[in-house]
């Protein structure tokens, strides 16, 4: 059954208008018709399955039928910081890694970083960033949109506070244990550039608390990274 995100809070029974986005998705570009069930979600837990009721110019009209509390959230919550990469390959990291149950995005700028924003194009390219990670949760099942935070500069960035463990990925680096991985309850995971890390960088980011550690001998692309770290953590955490 198709999953749709709309920003609104639903109520079983009550009938509802879509926003204009989602309204032109159901009707104008997968043309479904009344009587067609969906399953809708509002970032703010669970999802609820519902029934088109009628479609007019601008909105599509549903019913929900039922409510439905399972998140699909991991148990341990992978705030993601990795850097602006170029064209479409951004797009796939941000899908990927919330497909693999990312938390929470952070997104950096680093002395190798490619890719210069200035503030108009920067609030473009979030709200393009935005749906891709909406677009993402509507097709891998989970009900929690993860946050996606606009650039900031690796230094500010590592001056937050912030609790859990600390890595960044750093190819020559020994791996990380299994144990560390299994007995987190939160884990900051920081990735580079195409470039990679500068030494003065890692050194920046071993002083506040960041461990270095390398995901076997190959160096992953930017847009790999982060999806394939994911990866082992859930294999080491047992999914």
């Amino acid at each position: 059954m198709r999953r749709f995100y709309d920003d609104q809070s639903f109520n079983i029974a009550q009938p509802a208008g879509l926003s204009e986005h989602t309204s032109h998705h159901i009707s104008r570009v997968l043309r479904m018709q009344p009587g067609d069930e969906i399953v809708l979600f509002n970032g703010q837990g669970g999802e609820w399955q519902a029934r088109i009721d009628s479609i007019d110019k601008r909105h599509v009209h549903v019913v929900p039928l039922q409510h439905q509390p399972d998140d699909r959230t991991p148990s341990c919550k992978v705030h993601l910081a990795l850097p602006l990469i170029k064209g479409d390959r951004m797009d796939y990291a941000l899908q990927k890694a919330t497909e693999l149950g990312a938390a929470s995005f952070q997104l950096l700028a680093t002395e190798r970083t490619d890719v210069r924003l200035d503030g108009s194009r920067t609030e473009k390219r979030l709200q393009h960033w935005q749906q891709v990670v909406i677009s993402a949760c509507e097709q891998c099942g989970l009900n929690r949109i993860p946050a996606l935070h606009a650039p900031i500069a690796l230094s500010g960035y590592l001056q937050q506070e912030r609790d859990g463990n600390c890595l960044i990925a750093h190819p020559g680096e020994a791996a990380i244990g299994i144990t560390t991985l299994q007995q987190a309850a939160s884990i900051h995971l920081l990735t580079g550039p195409e470039g990679g890390f500068s030494l003065v960088e890692i050194e920046l980011a071993r002083a506040q608390g960041f461990q270095p550690f390398a995901l076997g001998q190959r160096v992953l692309r930017a847009e790999t990274a982060p999806a394939a770290l994911l990866a082992a953590i859930w294999m080491a955490r047992g999914g």
